[in-house]
């Protein structure tokens, strides 16, 4: 049995994911390819990589523990709402920005572009400015409140799929009330 952790509240923040600072994202991680001069702001032509491939060279810096929409009204922790499995969480946005570069006939153009611009989206469109998803996936197999597993400390916020790909993890959890596993 998995030792107990504190119940994830609303409250705090995740832990962030992420270690670069930027790159050079084209020609390089981003692909390469020619694109018509003059470079269009924002270029199209930026190749976008899943979160997982962009963490190398991007940062998500821990960002509030807040509810999108909804949440458990009937039940407190230390004076907070618990997070539960499947609770949407807000977006997670990266401030990193990526060096471009194009090259087309008889010009070159390098320019800095937001991360989010270089990586994958919902149904693998680009990131939106806003962020990606977060969604709690609750590792508990039998702790509940109304029918729905309760979130803990270091529980995963997302599932790496297009939809939520987010890395971080749980982080403000409550220091005395504990959920197992």
């Amino acid at each position: 049995m998995a030792a107990p952790l504190g119940a994830a509240l609303y409250m705090g923040t995740c832990s962030g994911h992420g270690v670069g600072s930027g790159s050079s994202h084209h020609p390089g991680l981003g692909g390469g390819m020619l694109s018509p001069c003059p470079h269009p702001s924002m270029s199209p032509m930026v190749v976008p990589k899943t979160v997982a491939q962009m963490t190398p060279t991007t940062v998500w810096p821990p960002m509030a523990q807040a509810p999108q929409a909804g949440g458990v009204t009937n039940v407190i922790i230390n004076g907070k709402v618990p997070i539960l499995d499947q609770d949407i969480l807000t977006p997670h946005p990266t401030p990193t920005q990526h060096t471009t570069s194009s090259v087309g006939f008889k010009c070159a153009f390098t320019t800095a572009t937001p991360a989010y611009w270089c990586t994958i989206g919902v149904a693998a469109g680009r990131e939106a400015p806003t962020g990606h998803s977060r969604k709690c996936f609750a590792t508990t197999k039998n702790v509940f409140i109304n029918k729905r597993r309760v979130g803990r400390f270091s529980d995963p916020l997302g599932d790496t799929t297009p939809a939520f790909p987010c890395l971080s993890t749980v982080a403000g959890a409550s220091p005395n009330v504990y959920i197992g596993g």
